[in-house]
């Protein structure tokens, strides 16, 4: 009975979510810029894009622009149509 009662109860981990999307959001940022240092624009634009989407889902839409700006700025200066 008591094995019900527990399966029952949900624990609220909303927070931890939202804490671990912006940590991985700034971990990919870094990762991006070491990249760039590299000259390997491609992977950074990547990570900036999986950083964005982090950033979206933590909520966190000022970090979202900045990093989409970020990712605009190296798309037009080393990818010129």
């Amino acid at each position: 009975m008591d094995n019900l009662i527990r399966m029952d109860k949900k624990i609220d981990t909303s927070d931890q979510f939202i804490e671990f999307y912006k940590k991985k959001g700034d971990y990919l940022v870094s990762l991006s810029e070491n990249h760039f240092k590299n000259i390997e624009y491609r992977k950074c634009l990547e990570l900036l894009n999986q950083a964005y989407a982090m950033y979206m889902k933590g909520y966190y839409t000022d970090l979202a622009e900045k990093t989409k700006q970020k990712f605009l700025e190296i798309k037009e200066k080393y990818f010129p149509k």
